[in-house]
């Protein structure tokens, strides 16, 4: 299984559309994080995707479109140098930063090619003083919902080998929530897809329990993201805005495999995704407002199990938004 977890930042006002962005990782002890991972780390994209047709995924994890994705804002602020990045024991410092949108219950935005989205209400937002700001603080929640129906150019089975069509679709799991990494559905129908004939997609919940894992399966819960306009280091974070105890305790910036915060089935503690990124925005009395765009092009992935066109389950995949002040 991969799972890179990749964000990018770009604001408008109260609206959202798509473009394409990416976060990075930080680490435990320190100001930024020890690894990285860039885009080409991921998956490849699903040969079709483009044409809304995919092409039979053989054996090989792709990357395609969603038909919808559901993700859910907590803060989004704006300092003027570098914060220094949460640890197990503190927050990220936010000393020389201005908070311009922030729902402590979190707010969920549906996201979908060619729509604008509200984030939250007007309540939610603070005016931001006059200056140029150089960092971005981005907070969302570690769950991410998707509906979903997919088209290949041949017959595609579901996990347990029963249902073979051109046609799968999201399923809500039994399990519930569904971890991108460390997924452990001992049987394949627990899953959250369907290649039956005549299924309708149902909106599924994926979580995201760590940010990539190494050749040892050990959990990296902070990274830097190579993007192709910034690099963003991202943090996965406890409620209260901390890296789970044990983070960096062996290996920097990680948990080893099996240690509490490195579980299979599990959230593994975390319920936030934190994003720090250089940024190069200038709020003068002529803004009117801060946009962000997505790109989710790639935002959803399909595993493939060890027979070929046989999927076993769909996971989350890389997303992208940028920033920009109106």
């Amino acid at each position: 299984m991969k799972a890179a977890f990749n964000i990018k930042v770009f604001f408008i006002l109260l609206f959202l559309t798509f473009l394409t962005s990416v976060f990075n990782l930080n680490i435990a002890n320190a100001l930024d994080p020890t690894g990285d991972l860039a885009r080409t780390d991921s998956n490849d994209e699903c040969t079709g995707n483009a044409g809304g047709v995919l092409d039979r995924p053989g054996t090989s994890d792709c990357e395609f479109t969603p038909d919808s994705q559901k993700i859910t804002w907590y803060r989004v602020e704006f300092c003027k140098s570098k914060p220094t990045g949460p640890t197990t024991s503190a927050t990220v410092d936010r000393s020389s930063c201005s908070t311009f949108y922030q729902n402590d219950s979190g707010s969920e935005v549906s996201i979908a090619q060619g729509f604008g989205t509200q984030i939250g209400t007007a309540t939610d937002y603070t005016t931001v003083p006059y200056g140029n700001y150089t960092y971005g603080i981005i907070t969302l929640g570690s769950t991410f919902k998707f509906t979903s129906s997919v088209t290949f150019d041949g017959n595609v089975s579901d996990g347990n080998g029963t249902n073979s069509t051109t046609t799968c679709v999201t399923k809500a799991s039994t399990l519930g929530t569904l971890y991108g990494y460390h997924n452990n559905i001992n049987t394949f129908d627990k899953g959250n897809m369907s290649c039956a004939s005549g299924a309708t997609a149902a909106e599924i919940t994926i979580g995201v329990n760590t940010l990539t894992m190494d050749g040892n399966d050990d959990c990296n819960h902070l990274l830097t993201f190579k993007g192709t306009s910034a690099n963003v280091n991202a943090y996965m974070l406890e409620s209260n805005g901390t890296l789970l105890d044990g983070v960096g305790g062996t290996d920097p910036d990680q948990i080893k495999n099996g240690v509490t915060g490195c579980e299979h089935g599990t959230a593994n503690g975390i319920s936030r995704i934190q994003g720090i990124m250089a940024l190069d925005l200038k709020i003068t009395p002529d803004t009117t407002g801060i946009q962000i765009s997505y790109n989710n092009t790639r935002g959803m992935a399909l595993d493939i199990g060890d027979t070929s066109d046989q999927i076993y389950k769909f996971d989350s995949a890389f997303f992208d938004f940028s920033l920009s002040a109106l």
